[in-house]
């Protein structure tokens, strides 16, 4: 089995008198490791970007854990601007109502820019007032030296911060989840791939051909052509110098008899 594995691998190089390479394995697992974090990747850039487009609220949410990009450095130093928070995503009314002080939250802030759709904030509590369904939450960011305007329903709570945080990726993912990002780092280098491995396939199963033809070189193969071709052609010349000996022999019977029938004649 490793026999075989090793023909159809290497047999390039051993069509050429050439004996593998051990750097060229190398680079090949190397090549071979790299498009394989790279497929992984886009598959979960895929994943987030359509997760994204499916929410309300434009955050990308994989098993109840919300993945958020953050925009300003009013919750620092918790947390910066460009950086990615995953949140915990609170689905019940119980969830949302049993929100404490000090607990961060993301929630709906309403169109904060007038632009038609809805803004996201990620503000900790300082205060919570009412009860049941009328629980209302005072928020504030770390670094404003004032709170917010307004206190929010519970109802517009959407996830509560986990504590997780990736610095400096958020504005990456951003730019990944924005159509043109979603193109160049994305959708190209998946194409160009799938022509890669197009190729090699193409590239394998021509060798393996080679291989089932008994491991012969071009060079070999043209002389074997060559040499079936002289056989050709001595064997059509075997026959017609059998077929010429043939009619010699006719012709010489012909010419005895004729003679003896016309003799006898008066």
């Amino acid at each position: 089995m490793a026999e075989k594995k090793e023909t159809d691998t290497n047999l390039s190089e051993k069509k050429n008198g050439k004996k593998p390479s051990a750097v060229k394995k190398a680079l090949n697992i190397i090549l071979d490791v790299v498009i394989t974090l790279f497929v992984i990747f886009a598959v979960l850039m895929t994943i987030l970007a359509f997760a994204a487009q499916s929410s309300q609220h434009s955050i990308p949410t994989i098993s109840g854990k919300a993945i958020l990009t953050v925009s300003t450095d009013s919750m620092h130093p918790t947390f910066n601007a460009g950086d990615i928070i995953i949140g915990q995503s609170l689905d019940t009314e119980e969830d949302k109502q049993s929100l404490q002080v000090g607990d961060i939250i993301t929630f709906d802030a309403g169109d904060l820019d007038r632009d038609g759709k809805p803004d996201n904030n990620t503000h900790r509590i300082i205060e919570v007032n009412g009860e049941g369904d009328s629980i209302r939450y005072k928020t504030k960011g770390d670094n404003n030296q004032f709170a917010d305007n307004d206190d929010i329903s519970y109802r517009a709570v959407l996830c509560k911060y986990t504590g997780t945080r990736i610095p400096g990726l958020g504005k990456a993912l951003n730019f990944l989840q924005s159509p043109k990002g979603f193109l160049i780092v994305i959708v190209i280098p998946l194409f160009l791939f799938f022509v890669f491995e197009l190729i090699n396939f193409i590239r394998k199963l021509l060798e393996t051909r080679q291989v089932e033809k008994g491991h012969i070189s071009e060079e070999e193969e043209e002389a074997i052509r060559k040499e079936a071709i002289a056989e050709y052609l001595r064997q059509q010349a075997a026959e017609r110098e059998k077929a010429a000996a043939g009619g010699g022999e006719t012709g010489e019977k012909t010419g005895t008899e004729d003679p003896g029938k016309n003799g006898d004649a008066p």
